[in-house]
């Protein structure tokens, strides 16, 4: 397959069409909520926190979570952090010369990781209300933030648009290489 002008019109429209799905269609809020329950145990163990209630509004979902008494709204908005599987889909949809087995199986594996890479997004969640490190004084606190700061910049440029990419490179995208000449 080589990218072309159809692979740009066709992965518009796919991209349109999902955008569509997600944001307006409940897609974006019905994924966030799979991701929020399979990382729910995890985010007990790892901070003590559990998602105690899952609000519908216009721009998504909030998301509170709750240890004991302490209760609060989790700083982030799942129907966005998520979007970075708008472009993946797009992307295989739009590859030509896929069976369909190729398709599904690049389909499948692609969402698996990006959903391993969102519960890694709700995991930290957390820990951006501030509450499970301000028990460990100032010098852990600051080391958990920066950590904090690093891992969301990372996934500003990762998650949104490097890693479907990459990840559609490597399950979906062949690039036309001359077959090896036998003498």
């Amino acid at each position: 397959m080589r990218p072309s002008a159809g692979f740009l019109l066709r992965f518009f429209a796919f991209a349109a069409g999902l955008f569509a799905l997600w944001s307006f269609g409940g897609l974006g809020d019905l994924y966030a909520r799979a991701v929020l329950l399979v990382s729910n145990p995890l985010m007990w163990l790892l901070s003590g926190f559990q998602v105690s209630q899952i609000i519908p509004t216009g721009s998504g979902v909030d998301v509170m979570i709750r240890r004991g008494a302490d209760e609060g709204l989790m700083p982030l908005q799942p129907r966005e952090m998520f979007s970075g599987l708008i472009p993946f889909l797009a992307l295989v949809g739009a590859s030509t010369g896929l069976t369909m087995r190729q398709r599904l199986r690049a389909l499948g594996l692609g969402v698996a990781i990006l959903f391993v890479f969102h519960m890694g997004l709700a995991l930290v969640g957390p820990y951006m209300t501030g509450v499970p490190q301000a028990s460990l004084g100032q010098l852990w606190m600051r080391r958990v933030n920066k950590l904090i700061d690093i891992f969301y910049g990372f996934y500003g440029l990762v998650g949104y648009a490097a890693l479907p990419f990459l990840l559609w490179w490597w399950l979906a995208y062949r690039p036309a290489t001359p077959a090896p000449q036998s003498p």
